[in-house]
């Protein structure tokens, strides 16, 4: 059936090629990473094949491995994209542009409200992939109760289904569209439909959650671009690289990027963010608006306004030869919204997220060595990430580090800019008094306000671990650095487990990964991140840009954690000649 498929567009451009007329028009478009499409023989699942059509609910323990078919994560059905999305998405694309709303309704049909269908001069072909492609399995792993609001219940439960393609390739699929015979359609109707297409697919993208970063589409001619995703939207473009202990997705040995850990990491900072000026229920609510949600606090799903969309240099990552090895990703991070919006509410918490922290796995520590015990013995192992992330300014044709300076004024002048235009845009939402409400009705989570976090510039190591020019550790004698010396001041000190101090493993500050049985995992409360900036007091290479969430107020004793106000106050005795700075938030004195 797959070659007959193709065969079938074939012949109907052979026979349109041998008329007066060429009412045909195909190009070979370029699915950029997976897509939820249909599938050969159950073409109806147009959206999304469920995991549990083909094989029952995925859930690992209730397997039966003796059956060959249970071991697989690729299903043998092959993938197709089903003409009917693509009308979709068109047309989708085409009702943001009102100009354009009688013309494509007389080019591809409409219905009205009646439910008086009238067909349209243009017909749809499913694109199928160059190359058999099956289906592979993939997943949604939420994380936002657990990494939020440290809820130890919620360790992320992936939810399993299928997709074209399998993140680490790129498909190229034959997109086709034919004028209706008796419709009287000519060429340049033809033509004009045609663009809609390019500009569409590579708008858009195919197929569902693609403001995640899913079915994203190069034209023919090459074209990625995010610019004409809807009228009024602006995209701004951030070149990364990303130094990290390694992420995955569903197969957890497959070291692997994925928009969702961006999609993921944003929505999480917003709703820290949100939740400094407001209550949980309208921050949850504006998330919902920004990033869209499957359920809303009224119980219906909405389609967010922020789309997202990564551009790898290369799928796969490089992987040091130096051991402990770590992985490197470098690309493109292109973020679409309102240009207000962007500019003045998404921008503002990306440049807060990504001076004190990383993304994917490993993103509250900076990248960095220590002695993991197997047995009766100790192997150096890695942990952390590193990011670096760019903007271009095209006005001034120069190249700038996004991460915020470390400098107390910026950090307060972004905050209060950002503030203001929430609180200008969405008045009725915020709480001017949310510093009593959330002392009246403590809340157990993140919140990056003024008020209920700080942040530190601390040193870092006296030489830096990383060699960022060479893509590998610092090494001395063929060999990275000691561990110890991989730590800077803030990572020694929440590494501390003494009996005055006991940081370390403790889920009231640095978190505790579960060690099997009836464990659970803990978030750290403190993020931390390298900075390649000497520190000019104490002479270290680098810094450590130490972030401390206080989390909940504790109306008996009417302060916040006891070890968390510990750690606050061994920060701020690194001020001084120490050489610490405080940068952003409470202080022991407030």
């Amino acid at each position: 059936m797959y070659e007959t498929t193709q065969l079938l567009t074939e012949l109907l451009e052979q026979q349109n090629q041998q008329r007066e007329q060429s009412l045909f028009k195909k190009g070979i478009f370029t699915l950029r990473w997976r897509t939820k499409v249909g599938s050969c023989p159950h073409p109806d699942t147009e959206t999304l094949t469920s995991a549990g059509e083909p094989s029952g609910a995925w859930k690992w323990s209730q397997q039966d491995f003796d059956t060959l078919e249970n071991r697989k994560s690729t299903l043998p059905i092959n993938g197709y994209i089903p003409a009917s999305s693509i009308r979709g998405m068109v047309k989708a694309w085409a009702k943001q542009r009102p100009g354009l709303k009688s013309r494509v309704n007389e080019l591809l049909g409409y219905s009205n409200h009646s439910g008086q269908i009238f067909t349209g001069k243009v017909a749809f072909l499913d694109a199928w992939p160059t190359e058999a492609t099956q289906l592979k399995r993939d997943i949604v792993n939420p994380q936002e109760k657990f990494q939020v609001y440290h809820d130890p219940e919620q360790q992320g439960k992936p939810l399993p289904f299928y997709t074209l393609g399998n993140g680490n390739r790129p498909i190229t699929v034959i997109v086709a569209i034919q004028g209706i015979r008796g419709s009287n359609v000519t060429e340049q109707e033809i033509e004009e439909a045609w663009s809609w297409v390019q500009q569409a697919l590579t708008a858009h993208g195919i197929g569902g959650r693609t403001a995640s970063g899913y079915g994203a589409v190069e034209s023919p001619e090459g074209s990625t671009e995010m610019s004409s995703v809807y009228p009024g939207y602006a995209v701004q473009d951030l070149n990364f690289t990303l130094y990290s202990q390694g992420s995955a997705g569903p197969e957890t040995k497959v070291m692997e990027l994925r928009p969702s850990h961006w999609r993921g990491w944003l929505r999480s900072w917003m709703l820290r963010c949100f939740l400094g000026l407001m209550n949980e229920s309208n921050a949850q609510k504006i998330v919902g608006k920004l990033m869209g949600s499957l359920e809303a606090n009224d119980g219906q799903s909405q389609a967010g306004v922020v789309r997202l969309r990564q551009s790898l240099r290369d799928n796969q990552p490089i992987r040091t030869t130096t051991r402990p090895e770590f992985y490197i990703w470098q690309g493109q991070l292109s973020l679409a919204a309102p240009e207000d919006i962007l500019q003045e509410i998404v921008l503002p918490v990306v440049r807060f997220a990504i001076s004190v922290g990383g993304v994917g796995r490993g993103w509250r520590r900076p990248l960095h060595i220590f002695q993991m015990k197997k047995g009766d013995r100790f192997f150096p192992a890695v942990r952390g990430t590193h990011l670096l992330m760019t903007r271009r300014d095209r006005a001034k044709n120069k190249t700038f580090q996004y991460q915020l300076p470390s400098d107390p004024q910026h950090w307060s002048q972004l905050y209060d800019r950002w503030s203001a235009a929430v609180q200008k845009r969405w008045s009725s939402y915020c709480d001017p008094d949310i510093e009593a409400h959330l002392k009246k009705h403590p809340l157990r989570a993140e919140i990056f306000s003024p008020k209920t976090c700080t942040v530190y510039v601390v040193p870092g190591t006296t030489e830096n671990p990383l060699d960022t020019r060479n893509k590998n550790w610092t090494l001395y004698e063929g060999q990275p650095l000691p561990s110890t010396d991989t730590h800077g001041d803030g990572l020694y000190l929440v590494y501390r487990d003494t009996k005055e101090r006991r940081y370390k493993r403790n889920p009231e500050l640095g978190g505790n990964a579960a060690q099997g049985g009836n464990q659970r995992s803990h978030c750290s409360w403190v993020s931390i991140r390298r900075i390649d900036k000497p520190n000019q007091i104490v002479d270290t290479d680098c810094q450590e840009v130490v972030c401390l969430f206080m989390g909940e107020w504790n109306k008996n004793t009417n302060s916040y954690h006891p070890v968390r106000m510990k750690f606050l106050q061994d920060l701020d005795s690194l001020t001084g000649e120490s050489g610490a700075t405080q940068l952003f938030g409470i202080n022991p004195s407030t």
